[in-house]
């Protein structure tokens, strides 16, 4: 489908638009908690931007920014109190994974620090170009071609060349350096990581995972690309600007759910995926729902063949920045975010009556349905293992499956007021 000049253009205005939004009002929400205790999304966006002008007015203006700025970072790597806490208490252990066998892991030989240096220079010149040729294609392309009334949508050579990249699909073996020992062989879980995640961060997570719920866990590595550069990725995998198209882990992603799905072998087929994790597993249901919907390309029986392989999916998502996440065909779907992540607040907890003004490049607002929210309202931080895992073995998220059906150490539940009620249809 031609994505039109004007549809780019309010998608490019309105993501403008709200990304200010993001960083005006919702970078101090975290500070406005302390001080108001729990507070809505909404409110603390009308509050912020208030505080704004008015600092503005009275010369106070740079202190405000300043302390959003601080917030927004405590919003991404947690409250100071908790980092306090980190120093001076005992150092967290590492994820412990029952093994049916263990083998050596291979060593693999460490490169000099010359060579090292020289690839890196390298590969960063080389960026830089195909990030500016990138822009320039973007530019030529939307101001000129499509005005020519060009019909197809290639994907932009530049961006893909940046963004060329070695991710891979990691076995059992792979994960945990040998057989582990699974209990729940019907069941396949799958761990999508999000930005500056290397590999053996991946894993650790997905070891993690296997420690609470007590299933192996197969690891779809998203590899990074440094903080920069990963942002920009996930903005265009958000938005469908730029002419990313479909991205390596994206079509790695789809096509192994597509594979893994047919087979009689899985029962159930668990997706968890944090942060830009999200933004792929929104992309690829979106894929799949297109083909369930899609009457001209697929027959009734190739549509009910996807519709019943879709209905074995449970998908768990945190952090969630992405555009879409529809639960409408999967089994089971839920977002789970802290209050104070300025990740999540990108997607999942943006405001609701502002939610339909972000537009994408297919014209749609930010949707959430068909799944069950969970937003702690007290937390802060967003790394996967510290600041969502480890709260919900203190507790939190406590009306979750994966609390209520899945965790081996289940203990009593929370008070439900703690966890915030369903805000998806």
């Amino acid at each position: 489908m031609l994505l039109t000049l004007r549809t780019r253009l309010l998608s490019l205005v309105t993501t403008a638009i709200s990304l200010g939004i993001v960083v005006a009002g919702i970078a101090t929400q975290p500070v406005m908690s302390l001080f108001c205790g729990s507070i809505s999304t909404t409110s603390a966006w009308i509050l912020s931007l208030g505080a704004f002008y008015y600092g503005h007015g009275v010369g106070l203006g740079g202190y405000l920014i300043g302390g959003a700025l601080a917030c927004a970072l405590c919003g991404v790597i947690g409250s100071p109190l908790y980092h306090i806490k980190s120093l001076l208490g005992p150092k967290q252990p590492e994820p412990q994974v029952k093994m049916a066998k263990v083998k050596e892991a291979p060593v693999k030989p460490k490169k000099g620090l010359v060579a090292t240096t020289l690839r890196a220079i390298t590969r960063t010149f080389f960026r830089l170009i195909f990030l500016v040729l990138g822009i320039l294609d973007t530019i030529i392309y939307t101001s000129f071609l499509e005005k020519k009334g060009a019909t197809k949508e290639d994907r932009n050579w530049f961006w893909n060349k940046l963004y060329e990249k070695d991710e891979d699909y990691y076995e059992y073996d792979e994960v945990y350096g040998g057989e582990v020992q699974n209990d729940h062989p019907e069941e396949l879980w799958i761990f999508c990581n999000g930005i500056m995640n290397d590999v053996d961060d991946a894993k650790r997570a997905c070891k993690k995972i296997t420690e609470m719920f007590g299933r192996p866990c197969k690891l779809l590595h998203n590899p990074t690309d440094g903080p920069i550069l990963d942002l920009l990725e996930c903005l265009m995998g958000k938005t469908g600007l730029f002419r990313l198209g479909c991205t390596g882990p994206r079509k790695l992603l789809r096509n192994i759910l597509d594979k893994e799905m047919k087979k009689d072998c899985y029962k159930k087929i668990v997706l968890v995926a944090h942060s830009q994790g999200t933004i792929i597993s929104g992309n690829v249901i979106a894929d799949f729902n297109d083909r369930i919907e899609d009457k001209e390309k697929y027959t009734v029986e190739e549509r009910e063949v996807i519709k019943k392989n879709m209905s074995k999916l449970e998908v768990y998502i945190f952090a969630g920045a992405a555009h879409y996440m529809s639960g409408k065909y999967v089994s089971h779907l839920e977002c789970l975010s802290n209050r104070g992540d300025v990740v999540a607040v990108l997607g999942h907890i943006f405001p609701n009556i502002l939610k339909s003004i972000w537009r994408n490049t297919r014209g749609n607002g930010i949707i959430y349905d068909h799944c069950k929210d969970h937003v702690e309202t007290s937390n802060w931080g967003h790394s996967f293992i510290p600041h969502y895992l480890a709260p919900m073995e203190k507790g939190c998220f406590s009306g979750s499956k994966l609390a209520t059906d899945y965790w081996l150490k289940n203990p009593q539940k929370k008070n439900e007021s703690e966890t915030s009620p369903l805000i998806s249809k």
